[in-house]
C-alpha cells in the first residue's frame, strides 16, 4: 500500500471473492506466513492474499471451495 494512503477496515457481512490456493489441502501442516488463499478486495488490492497469522500453526481440516464468504 502506497505511504499516505487511508483504507477503511474490511466490511465483515459483505461476501466476498475466494479463491483458494493450491498449494493445501485438508491435512497438511502450516505455519505462520503461508498463503491459503485470495480475496478480491479492490483496485488497489486486486489480489489480497490470505495468510496464516504471525505464531500460528496447525494442520488444515477443510478447505472452502472457491466461492463468495464474510469474513467470519
Amino acid at each position: 500500500m502506497p505511504r499516505g494512503v487511508d483504507v477503511p477496515c474490511l466490511d465483515q457481512h459483505k461476501a466476498w471473492d475466494w479463491t483458494p490456493g493450491d498449494k493445501f489441502k485438508a491435512g497438511d501442516n502450516v505455519s505462520a506466513g503461508d498463503i491459503l488463499g485470495f480475496v478480491f478486495e479492490n483496485d488497489l488490492f486486486a489480489e489480497h492474499r490470505i495468510m496464516v497469522p504471525p505464531k500460528i500453526y496447525g494442520k488444515i481440516k477443510e478447505v472452502m471451495p472457491r466461492g463468495q464468504y464474510a469474513v467470519n
